[in-house]
């Protein structure tokens, strides 16, 4: 069989020049002192909008960067881009990348250095496919969130909280900063719905929550781990500041408005707090925290005991 020779003739190549003009994709065909010597319409719109010329790839990202079209800068600055370009622009025979347009569209570069040095690139539109993967990682995202967040309040919910407390004492163990916990029950919850109804228990949760919130400091972390409980995280300091801050929250605890706009609902709480000491895990220092809080309820509510290592329980330090 005889092998197929490719041998084109000028009406050949003058058919591939007309496809390449109506293919959609963007072509473009630079010399070795990279002056643009051929471009395609699709190319032509991306980069070339009202110019005159020079045609040199770096004038052409000036006039486009000048003009507010072409490729999108991220820092703005158009010579650092083409400085950081122009040294890689033939280090490679052949290499692909993504590059995205200031009008919203992404284009799969084909970037082909050829034997005589000159660079031809074949852009191919995948605006769509990015579209496409922005929405499914915006849905897994929303997912994620969904998996760890509590409906009721916003705030992380049992799973999730559990797990950055095994973060925090993982991190607490490597840097040696300090790690606080805190379980914290709404004191008398159950006689809000008894006598208000759930909406107005779920009225108080959502109040506690947000009140919570404003209160804490970047890096803290509240997570309800059950009806009226939750658990409290505050990395980064020990128990009398820890101590403080609940003293702090709860002294200025502003009551709960209830569904029906009339009622406002005092909200007390009691907090089991303990610190994390070197050997503790997830059991051991939610232990302490445990029986701290249900020391604080058997003594009136409305108060914080302190869970210490022997198993022993403390009030809380004095103010400062």
């Amino acid at each position: 069989m005889q092998p197929f020779l490719s041998d084109p003739d000028d009406e050949t190549l003058r058919s591939i020049v007309e496809a390449l003009a109506d293919s959609g994709q963007a072509v473009s065909l630079y010399d070795a002192e990279d002056n643009l010597r051929y471009a395609n319409e699709t190319y032509r719109g991306m980069f070339l909008r009202g110019y005159e010329g020079p045609f040199t790839f770096s004038d052409i990202l000036r006039h486009g960067a000048a003009n507010g079209f072409g490729v999108r800068i991220d820092d703005g600055d158009v010579e650092a881009l083409i400085a950081r370009t122009l040294p890689r622009r033939r280090t490679s025979r052949r290499k692909s990348f993504e590059t995205d347009l200031l009008d919203g569209r992404w284009f799969w570069i084909e970037h082909t250095v050829l034997p005589n040095g000159w660079v031809m690139t074949v852009g191919t539109d995948v605006s769509a496919l990015k579209h496409s993967e922005k929405s499914l990682r915006q849905a897994h995202d929303a997912a994620l969130l969904a998996s760890r967040t509590d409906l009721l309040t916003g705030l992380p919910n049992r799973r999730y909280i559990l797990e950055l407390l095994d973060e925090a004492l993982s991190a607490g163990r490597l840097s040696g900063a300090g790690l606080c916990a805190a379980i914290i029950d709404i004191d008398r919850f159950k006689l809000v719905n008894d006598t208000y109804g759930h909406e107005a228990g779920d009225a108080v949760l959502r109040h506690f929550a947000q009140v919570f919130r404003d209160k804490l400091r970047p890096g803290d972390h509240l997570g309800r781990i059950g009806g009226e409980e939750f658990l409290l995280l505050l990395p980064d300091v020990r128990l009398n500041d820890a101590a403080r801050l609940l003293d702090g929250i709860r002294s200025g605890f502003a009551p709960a408005m209830l569904p029906d706009q009339a009622t406002r609902r005092p909200v007390a709480f009691s907090a089991g707090l303990t610190e994390a000491l070197p050997q503790d895990d997830r059991s051991t220092i939610l232990y302490r925290a445990d029986r701290a809080v249900y020391a604080a309820k058997a003594e009136g509510r409305n108060c914080t005991r302190i869970g210490l290592e022997s198993g022993t329980l403390a009030p809380p330090p004095a103010g400062p």
